[in-house]
């Protein structure tokens, strides 16, 4: 049962949830990238992975494991390079993606598995988990509880913001027929994603 502390915290959850999952990020220009080659019923299974991949480690860090960062900065260390080598390879494949679409080279839609991984290595869901599991919990006899509003919160919000992206892309499909205008969106979009490396190392 809701008291006025959960209920007071519900703004700002609904608040930190929609910047942090709204704003430009790997996931986010993957999705569009997603909706835009293969339409939102085949992007589902990628929307689906991130939740999974998402909420597991949300779970894991309110379990108290995140403290595993500051006791081992070799593991951080390491995920931070891991997540900077995947992205720069994927940037790589989605050019590559463009410059052969006359011999229908394609990407293929991520996997649920692929997407969920991902979230291991992304920069951008670490940060957000570790700030919303310590900031936006209360201490005491309603740490669960919650931690439990900011579960299903950031998970109805960040499921809203995903298809937001996968239906931007699918919009911007529109404007791609020529497979020129396909390569110079997926120069965009690799080139967008490499701006997010300097996430890694905030």
């Amino acid at each position: 049962m809701f008291n006025e502390e959960l209920i007071a915290l519900i703004p700002a959850l609904v608040l930190f949830c929609f910047i942090a999952a709204f704003t430009p990020g790997p996931n986010n220009i993957l999705l569009t990238l997603s909706g835009a080659k293969f339409g939102v019923k085949r992007t589902m299974p990628h929307i689906f992975g991130i939740r999974v991949g998402m909420t597991v480690m949300h779970i894991v860090m309110l379990c108290g494991l995140g403290s595993l960062f500051s006791m081992l900065p070799i593991l951080h260390a390491a995920l931070q390079a891991i997540a900077c080598g995947y992205i720069l390879y994927l940037a790589s494949k989605i050019i590559q993606s463009g410059a052969q679409v006359n011999s229908q080279v394609l990407l293929q839609p991520m996997s649920v598995n692929e997407a969920a991984v991902f979230q291991l290595i992304n920069p951008k869901s670490i940060s957000m988990l570790l700030s919303l599991c310590s900031a936006l919990t209360i201490p005491g006899e309603l740490f669960w509880d919650s931690a439990i509003l900011g579960l299903v919160v950031f998970n109805l919000v960040g499921i809203c913001c995903a298809v937001f992206w996968v239906f931007a892309g699918k919009y911007i499909n529109r404007y791609l027929h020529k497979p020129k205008q396909r390569s110079r969106f997926n120069i965009v979009m690799a080139l967008l994603l490499v701006t997010c490396l300097p996430l890694i190392f905030i």
